[in-house]
């Protein structure tokens, strides 16, 4: 499960999320603010009060399909990006309920790392480049409210990403993307508890500022995440997750140097959930 009970009761839950890509974005640095693929198995599920930790580690390989601009330069098409994440999210649920529904504050604090290899382009001038590195991410705060009814449970959610991770201008192995935004939409969860299994999504919409570095004003964005699983044994989830993304605004900006790009982008893969309520 996704979001378990850390006090007064200790518990460590691992994800891991495999995916293959299919078109890359178009936004800046061919990637988005939200962590797409983050909202798997139990996503609509607010839990009863108390204080939670989640750990949670992805594993994300794509290989872009056309030019992106990438902090002032350009990769040209057929760039390889592979990045390994992580992060951990402390989650705060007061008794207090609000509209009969249960009260979620947390702050998610990531870190990751990240290897590219590309031919760069600046000006006139071309080269093949291989960057790696280590780094913070952007901390996010997040507000949500959640209801259960029987075996279905839903969640609102709103979040802000900060641009307080690494970030540096040109081919850098960044872990930031120094653009401030704010994401949110709804989740649900529905389990049949005869057979185990388990059905969740997520839809949201993330609405982004300009990364005023390099001037590079990045369209807005809507996601849907799905995972679909069984519990085989105790604690342990396994089945399917992906997600499907589609840039609904242009970019634009002096920073867009491409043009007027609407990205997209879908992924399936292997989804693994544990948690060892001891």
């Amino acid at each position: 499960m996704r979001i378990h009970q850390f006090f007064p009761r200790p518990f460590l839950t691992l994800s891991l999320l495999a995916a293959a890509t299919i078109p890359a974005h178009a936004v800046e640095y061919a990637l988005s603010t939200y962590a797409l693929g983050e909202s798997a198995f139990s996503a609509g599920v607010t839990p009863p009060p108390g204080t939670y930790v989640t750990a949670v580690a992805a594993y994300y390989s794509s290989k872009i399909g056309t030019a992106v601009d990438f902090g002032g330069v350009t990769l040209n098409a057929g760039a390889k990006l592979d990045a390994f994440s992580s992060g951990l999210n402390v989650l705060y649920v007061p008794d207090r309920k609000l509209f009969g529904g249960n009260l979620g504050l947390s702050v998610t604090i990531p870190a990751g790392y990240i290897n590219i290899d590309a031919s760069v382009s600046a000006g006139s001038l071309a080269a093949s480049r291989e960057v790696n590195g280590w780094g913070f991410g952007d901390v996010i705060p997040r507000v949500q409210l959640g209801w259960q009814h029987g075996e279905f449970a839903h969640t609102v959610y709103l979040e802000g990403i900060t641009t307080t991770g690494f970030w540096e201008k040109g081919f850098a192995p960044i872990i930031s993307l120094n653009r401030a935004g704010i994401d949110t939409g709804w989740a649900f969860t529905w389990t049949d508890k005869p057979t185990k299994l388990q059905v969740s999504g997520t839809a949201g919409f993330t609405f982004n500022s300009e990364n005023t570095a390099t001037h590079y004003q990045n369209g807005d964005e809507f996601h849907w995440e799905w995972a679909v699983g069984f519990e085989c044994m105790k604690g342990l989830v396994c089945g399917v997750v992906g997600y499907d993304y589609r840039q609904i605004t242009a970019d634009s900006g002096s920073g867009a140097k491409l043009g007027a790009f609407e990205g997209s982008v879908d992924a399936i893969g292997p989804g693994l959930s544990y948690t060892n309520p001891n």
